[in-house]
């Protein structure tokens, strides 16, 4: 009897070794990564054999599912390297990509990571995990970009590493345009955002949820348990533009800016910590406009900020802006001051 049940155990782990084998489509080069994703199926993992590839424009077009989603990966993590004038593009549902490393180049396209392929192929249901772009930066300095634009709708950005960034435009944005994207329910959790210096000027957020074109959109996106160091590019690091957005469990560490609901309403900001020095007053906290925001649990640590770059600010309403209402109604519970 025992020697039965060891022969069927041997036999289960020899049949899900070679499932799993014929799962994993090993890819070396564009041509077979290009083979691969145009013949990809539910369950199927394409493998970036570890190196560096130069000028790759990734087209990521599947349908997987939610039980056997369709996964582009490093063979290690951190070990497969895009270079050069490279880009990755996503549309479908249920999108894995994980692993992947972009450095020493820029983006041949407005994005380095979009959650789209054209404008009416978006991706939804789909993630980016594990990934870093470091130091990916066009030529030009005020020649505008941004790292990684969300479309589609339930996507996630998560544990990646991303730093560098030295040109206009903000490092990730959530965008509202059409139906397809609008009360979307992203994810932007777990990630690093690593030192950007001070760009001077507008368009340098780190993370911006929508533009002034959609500022009363719902967008339901949520910013947690993410790392904001040393993030400078502009006076807002987190520029909310939308309705309906969380904001929780963050740190901003020695970051010269603040958490701003710049145009929508309703708006939680929960759990965070602003970690200052006593000494830099460019440090800040969060900057409220509009109406019905709650924000409760914040602690500010040694934030010196004045005006709008205090620990908590809020700005005045212009009579009959479109953009902004005069009507304030927020809430503020258990927030801590350490000066």
């Amino acid at each position: 009897m025992k020697l039965k049940i060891l022969f069927l155990l041997l036999l289960t782990g020899v049949f899900f070794s070679c499932e799993n084998d014929i799962n994993n489509i090993v890819v070396s080069n564009a041509n077979e990564l290009n083979i691969a994703i145009d013949n990809a199926k539910p369950g199927d993992n394409i493998v970036f054999k570890n190196g560096i590839y130069k000028d790759l424009k990734i087209k990521f077009i599947g349908e997987g599912t939610k039980e056997n989603p369709i996964s582009i990966m490093a063979e290690t993590p951190g070990e497969v390297f895009i270079e050069g004038e490279s880009n990755l593009e996503i549309s479908g549902n249920y999108l894995k990509v994980s692993g992947l490393f972009f450095r020493n180049g820029h983006s041949p396209t407005q994005n380095v990571i979009a959650f789209r392929t054209s404008k009416s192929k978006v991706a939804n249901n789909s993630t980016v995990s594990n990934c870093v772009i470091l130091d990916y930066n066009n030529a030009e300095r005020d020649q505008d970009n941004l790292w990684v634009q969300f479309y589609g709708k339930y996507n996630t950005l998560k544990n990646c590493y991303i730093a560098g960034k030295t040109n206009g435009g903000p490092t990730v944005r959530v965008d509202l345009k059409g139906n397809q994207s609008i009360r979307n329910y992203h994810k932007i959790i777990n990630n690093h955002f690593g030192p950007r210096p001070r760009k001077g000027g507008a368009r340098g957020e780190t993370i911006q949820l929508g533009s002034s074109f959609t500022s009363m959109s719902p967008s339901n996106t949520t910013i947690a348990n993410n790392l904001f160091e040393e993030c400078n590019g502009e006076v807002e690091i987190i520029s909310s533009k939308t309705n309906f957005n969380v904001i929780k469990n963050n740190v901003f560490y020695k970051s010269e800016g603040s958490v701003v609901t710049r145009h929508g309403n309703y708006v939680t900001v929960d759990g965070n910590y602003f970690i200052g020095d006593g000494v830099n007053d460019q440090f800040g906290g969060i900057r409220i406009i509009n109406t019905g925001h709650w924000v409760t649990n914040n602690l500010f640590y040694k934030i010196k900020g004045k005006n709008f770059r205090s620990p908590i600010a809020i700005m005045n309403g212009i009579p009959k802006s479109p953009e902004y209402r005069i009507l304030f109604s927020i809430s503020f519970y258990g927030c801590i001051f350490f000066l």
